[in-house]
């Protein structure tokens, strides 16, 4: 437990929660320069906790809706709704420089409630849930907004951004309290450091989500894949002739997406078993995860984290199993295992380990693939499009919490070479892989000079 002093008491906000030390030691020190953050935002959330029923429709007809956690994917991915299905669409509608901000939850270490993330081309044109709200600034892209962003998005900004909450069980966050949070005044070099480090970040991530793209649309070039897309995408009850092998007594192994999976096989003659390393597929094993605090212990990610674009882990003792049990290899693929099988959930997707996951303890939901040498990017790509979900999920088994069955991921048909343009798409996912690398080195970066150049001169 612990106590402070608070410089001025408001009547609106009687609990401790709403008084954060940093900044009641940020107003204290710069009262007269620190900016408050009404004086450079204009609009704070207008759709913002605006309850409303989701109509929801085909892609062609409607408009794509994301949830808060939607925000922060690596590739977002909302449901499809009826843009008359908000009371004020244009409210909800996001543009490029915006601030996200997860606007509901707890106050739980690893949970997204108070998080930032600057909208970039990734998020722009889609719509944002009540749930999040989005900050509009005077000025989107000037120094001193991205350099608000970043101080929003350091840990102490997050922590002063959850003061703000009010509720008991899920926590929302006050306007009027949200727009007194000070932003702390520095040098106009450190401004412009920040702001370009930022910059780097945006650029970065946008030519990761283009690049990430095309290289798909040249896998989803190929005649066979372009069939099996087609019968994905029909949404219509199915009945399949099956005269192979039965290595399950599950139909859904044989009939998921359409027949996709009987489709390619017949088309091609190689399989994911004859890319992938020998023993190179599987998940961890279960074990005991204990909380603890830097710098004991050691980072580690939930299948939530391995697919979010500033992953939001947590630090536990590391558990007693081998290395390779825990940890993951820079080069392997991160696979989605355990979950449901609707549309936007975790289950198939599929993610380079070399984005986060090597770095930290893999939670045993994730099923590691290691690919040969020369087939991890056409693997990723292939595995990543429409139809590689479809034949991931198509090796589930289970009821409520369904999980997949390695012996039917091995055998599932895989592009034979030659049939896709290998070199290119290699290419391809090369400098997606560089980009995103570097734009998160650089938000890094950006909220480092944060905490340690700016706030210790203000919490001093």
């Amino acid at each position: 437990m612990r106590a402070f002093l608070v410089a001025k008491l408001s009547s609106k906000a009687l609990r401790g929660l709403n008084y954060s030390p940093a900044v009641e030691r940020i107003r204290r020190s710069g009262s007269s320069t620190a900016h408050p953050l009404r004086a450079l935002v204009k609009a704070f959330g207008s759709g913002y906790g605006t309850a409303f029923a989701r109509l929801e429709c085909s892609l062609e007809y409607g408009v794509e809706l994301l949830s808060q956690s939607d925000v922060f994917a690596a590739e977002p991915q909302g449901r499809f709704i009826r843009r008359d299905s908000m009371p004020h669409p244009d409210r909800h509608f996001i543009e490029r420089g915006q601030v996200l901000i997860a606007g509901v939850g707890t106050l739980k270490e690893n949970e997204i409630y108070g998080r930032s993330l600057l909208a970039d081309s990734r998020l722009a044109g889609k719509y944002l849930s009540q749930d999040a709200m989005a900050l509009t600034f005077e000025e989107p892209n000037s120094d001193l907004s991205l350099y608000t962003y970043a101080w929003l998005a350091s840990p102490t900004g997050v922590a002063v951004l959850r003061s703000t909450s009010y509720g008991t069980k899920l926590l929302r966050i006050r306007r009027d309290l949200l727009s007194t949070i000070p932003v702390p005044e520095a040098p106009a070099a450190v401004v412009a450091r920040v702001a370009r480090l930022v910059r780097k970040c945006v650029k970065g991530r946008e030519t990761y989500y283009r690049a990430i793209r095309e290289s798909r649309l040249l896998v989803e070039g190929n005649a066979s894949v372009a069939e099996a897309s087609e019968a994905c995408s029909t949404r219509t009850r199915r009945s399949v002739v099956w005269d192979g092998p039965l290595p399950s007594i599950c139909a859904w192994n044989f009939a998921a997406g359409g027949g996709a999976v009987r489709l390619l096989r017949d088309r091609w003659r190689t399989v994911l078993a004859d890319v992938i390393e020998s023993q190179g597929v599987f998940n961890g094993p279960r074990f005991a995860r204990i909380n603890c605090m830097p710098p004991h212990g050691i980072d580690f990610l939930s299948q939530r984290d391995v697919f979010m674009i500033r992953p939001v882990g947590r630090r536990i003792v590391q558990p007693a199993i081998p290395d390779q049990m825990l940890f993951v290899p820079k080069g392997a693929l991160l696979v989605g295992s355990h979950g449901q099988m609707n549309e936007g959930s975790i289950f198939g997707k599929v993610e380079l380990a070399s984005f986060a996951g090597w770095r930290a303890g893999v939670t045993q939901d994730i099923l590691r693939v290691l690919v040969k040498e020369g087939f991890r990017e056409v693997a990723y790509a292939f595995l990543s499009t429409s139809v590689g979900q479809w034949l991931l999920k198509s090796t589930a088994v289970g009821t409520s919490i369904p999980s997949m069955r390695i012996d039917l991921l091995k055998s599932l048909p895989f592009p034979e070479l030659g049939s896709v343009p290998t070199d290119r798409i290699k290419s391809l996912v090369l400098s997606a892989e560089a980009a995103r690398i570097e734009a998160d080195e650089a938000e890094a970066g950006a909220i480092r000079i944060i905490e340690e150049e700016v706030l210790p001169q203000w919490l001093a």
